[in-house]
């Protein structure tokens, strides 16, 4: 029988050190670099690809209860359409601002989408709607067959199931979690309150600025606590620049508000300053009430209409929506 690591899902082996899964002893739970990662931080590239986690996802029978996971900080429904049976569960509540009211944030998410059974908002971190999220679960489990746990890099999946197990198992593991992409390689079977869970590999947003930052990087842009928002008045020909990964060049007054981890810079300045200007720029025509997602960074909400500039070294994915809060 082959053995899987309790902390990504890949099979052990004890063959080809430079192969994922390795492990100097088949009675040990987790692979080496599961052990690193957990114990010195340390992270190590795999082979593994959107291509062959898609084909995992493949997987999963049409008619299973999945429990689909996105941040609030990042809402990605890019494969919400493969499923049949879905619960939506919002994650990360506690780094928005408190006043942000739940049934708001419910109503916007059912505006965006039809094919879900319920919609959920939880902080793993917080123990915020964790009951409620599991009672939801064996609602819609009527088959009491196993469920599958599905969500983008950094949406707070591997967080979530390790929150269930040591709120409601008895159980001394944990899944490997961690900032970098693809920590998670295979299906993790869990059995918690009598539930059959099935961790799945976190799909790898392309647009994603994780994909292109250091490990020092991730950990500065993160938020870890309650964000707290950042608002300006802006004149056209005003800037703004966001440490040294954006810039932003508005041509028409403005009122906008940021939310993004509360470490990272920001500084006004005139279209007149270089820095960041000899990169490309994504120009956005903007009417009211919009917001400006930059993929895995931040938020920015716009009340009025107006043309903005964006510039970025990152091959970073930059877009418009309706304002979230």
């Amino acid at each position: 029988m082959i053995k899987k690591c309790l902390g990504c899902g890949i099979n052990l082996q004890i063959i080809d050190k430079e192969k994922e899964g390795y492990t100097e002893d088949l009675n040990n739970e987790i692979c080496e670099r599961c052990f690193k990662l957990k114990n010195y931080g340390e992270y190590k590239e795999v082979s593994f690809t959107n291509e062959d986690y898609t084909k995992i996802l493949n997987t999963i029978p049409k008619e299973s209860l999945v429990i689909y996971l996105t941040s609030l900080l990042n809402i990605n429904l890019d494969y919400i359409n493969k499923f049949n049976n879905i619960i939506i569960v919002l994650t990360k509540k506690d780094l928005l601002p408190k006043s942000v009211q739940d049934y708001k944030l419910i109503n916007y998410i059912s505006n965006m989408v039809t094919n879900y059974l319920d919609i959920e908002i939880i902080s793993s971190i917080k123990n915020y709607n964790l009951d409620s999220l599991l009672n939801k679960i064996k609602k819609y489990n009527k088959d009491n067959k196993p469920v599958y746990f599905v969500g983008m890099t950094n949406s707070g999946k591997s967080t979530l199931i390790n929150k269930l197990i040591k709120n409601y198992s008895n159980k001394e593991i944990e899944v490997t979690t961690s900032l970098y992409p693809s920590t998670t390689l295979n299906k993790i079977e869990l059995e918690i309150d009598n539930l059959k869970i099935i961790d799945t590999p976190g799909i790898l947003a392309k647009g994603s600025i994780l994909n292109s930052l250091s490990l020092k990087e991730i950990k500065k842009i993160t938020p870890k606590k309650e964000i707290k928002p950042r608002s300006y008045q802006l004149k056209k020909e005003d800037s703004l620049l966001i440490e040294d990964y954006i810039r932003i060049d508005f041509y028409d007054d403005n009122n906008i508000t940021i939310y993004i981890a509360n470490n990272l810079k920001i500084t006004k300045m005139k279209h007149s300053n270089p820095k960041l200007k000899n990169i490309k720029k994504k120009t956005f025509n903007l009417e009211k009430n919009k917001d400006i997602v930059i993929e895995d960074l931040c938020f920015i909400k716009l009340t009025k209409k107006g043309k903005i500039d964006i510039y970025s070294s990152y091959n970073v994915n930059i877009y418009e929506r309706n304002n979230l809060i």
